[in-house]
């Protein structure tokens, strides 16, 4: 017992194809919201910075003033201070040469006895 089943086949040119079929996938994706956002001008920003300023968490990775200064940081390239931590890291160093001294002499004089 064999049933006929009938197929119908659509034939579309290369123009009239894409007015016809979807193929942007949109089926398989999530629609997205518009969303529509305020293009603040530089002055603006600041604006709105300068009145947020004390509701900004000063630590974290996201949205802080520490995340700020190191994007900014980043950005610019240089580091302001860079004289300075040079002169504080060599002080440091310096330090710990006149500590590693005088902890060999006090296991020398202890040692003595």
């Amino acid at each position: 017992m064999a049933e006929i089943i009938q197929l119908n086949r659509n034939v579309y040119g290369k123009i009239t194809y894409p007015n016809i079929i979807n193929t942007e996938f949109s089926q398989l994706t999530k629609p997205t919201t518009q969303v529509t956002a305020s293009v603040f001008t530089v002055d603006q920003f600041f604006n709105e910075y300068n009145n947020l300023f004390y509701e900004i968490p000063t630590e974290g990775d996201f949205n802080s003033h520490l995340e700020l200064i190191k994007r900014s940081t980043e950005y610019v390239g240089v580091n302001q201070n860079t004289g300075e931590i040079d002169a504080l890291l060599d002080e440091i160093n310096q330090l710990r040469l006149e500590n590693l001294t005088l902890q060999q002499t006090i296991d020398e004089l202890t040692a003595s006895k």
